[in-house]
């Protein structure tokens, strides 16, 4: 039941993640990516601790079943190597973004639901042949939604690539630390470091023009509090009873989510290879699911 209800909050993310472009979409015509980056992780961090002061119940309720880690140097070490994965593969996949289509990027991206497993190899975890069949079709869906012409690997999908090795360094991380540090204790300090690091750079990179922050503030608002307080606290709590090959093969319904929010939302049309591959990434999904 608990594997079920985590597949349910993990769903969750991906819903909020793939509307979050939208959101992004309207910040960064006025904002630099890192000011994005930093004051949507400072919102999140703020609305975590009103959280916890108001309900001190759910922080209480995050602590980890077993293997608690009792140094709280241990514990702001692993929240800070959460958030230094987290930090570094959103800013290299942005640098990459300027050298890239959006399609090509999105699909190099998600390729961390193969590179998660393969670090799964090596770390001495098992998955099943279902795992594998699900995967490969969740690739070839994500492929045909996400390329329209010729494939070729440049330097900015080198970029990509290396920051889409970090993502899924992150979820390995998260899924060692989960089992010894508070999900919350961990999603503040990962999201304090990424906020310090962003606004600190972007500072001397890109500025601050107080008239462009209020002009996007409601998309800050809803960035910090939805794509970065709530879906990332719920990654974390969610990975504390699913295998990190296992979550990060749902987390890749973003694309998706992603597809049919801009259908709806933005007005765009999908073409039969698109819905074709929505379809295939979604079947690849349930098939890897089965015991």
């Amino acid at each position: 039941m608990r594997k079920f209800i985590s597949e349910i909050l993990l769903l969750i993310v991906t819903i909020i993640w793939g509307l979050a472009f939208v959101w992004q979409s309207i910040a960064s015509k006025h904002l630099g990516p890192l000011t994005v980056v930093g004051f949507r992780s400072g919102i999140a961090v703020i609305f975590l601790f009103l959280v916890v002061l108001i309900f001190p119940f759910l922080y209480k309720s995050q602590e980890p079943k077993f293997g608690v880690v009792k140094s709280k140097s241990r514990s702001i070490i692993l929240s800070i190597s959460c958030g230094l994965a987290l930090f570094f593969a959103m800013y290299i996949q942005q640098i990459g973004l300027a050298y890239t289509t959006a399609s090509k990027a999105g699909f190099i991206t998600v390729l961390y639901i193969c590179i998660v497993p393969l670090m799964g190899l090596i770390l001495g975890h098992k998955i099943n042949k279902y795992f594998l069949i699900g995967l490969i079709l969740s690739v070839v869906g994500l492929y045909l939604l996400s390329i329209k012409g010729d494939f070729t690997l440049e330097y900015g999908d080198l970029l990509v690539l290396i920051s889409a090795i970090l993502f899924a360094l992150h979820i390995i991380v998260i899924d060692y630390a989960v089992t010894k540090v508070n999900a919350m204790y961990l999603s503040i300090g990962q999201l304090i470091v990424v906020s310090v690091l962003s606004l600190s750079i972007a500072a001397f990179k890109e500025g601050y023009v107080l008239s462009n922050i209020m002009e996007v503030l409601p998309s800050l608002i809803a960035l910090g509090v939805l794509s970065s307080g709530v879906a990332y606290t719920l990654q974390i709590i969610a990975q504390r009873n699913i295998p990190a090959h296992t979550a990060s093969l749902i987390m890749s319904l973003e694309s998706v989510v992603a597809a049919i929010g801009g259908v709806i939302i933005l007005g765009e049309i999908l073409s039969t290879r698109e819905v074709i591959g929505m379809v295939v990434v979604f079947v690849g999904i349930i098939i890897s699911q089965k015991k």
